[in-house]
């Protein structure tokens, strides 16, 4: 949570391209954004958390701010072969 900014694009990038490796199946795409959300949810409510200045941080904030810093989109990594294996 009191990490810098771009240490925390890194781990927050690093669990997505994770989570999409691993369950980026085919009809898989609806989870994959749910997740996508919840990340982004968490890491404004870990930025809403820094100081009392950064609480009044809103949505249109965050978007300027991952904007600069920006997460992978979701994506399906797996072909319907390899899903079969």
């Amino acid at each position: 949570m009191h990490a810098p900014l771009p240490t925390q694009h890194e781990w927050f990038a690093a669990v997505l391209r994770g989570h999409y490796g691993y369950y980026g199946r085919p009809h898989n795409y609806p989870a994959l954004n749910g997740f996508y959300r919840e990340v982004r949810r968490t890491w404004l409510r870990c930025l809403r958390r820094r100081s009392q200045k950064s609480r009044r941080m809103d949505w249109l904030e965050f978007e300027t701010l991952t904007a600069r810093f920006r997460l992978p989109t979701p994506r399906i990594t797996r072909t319907w072969a390899q899903a079969r294996i």
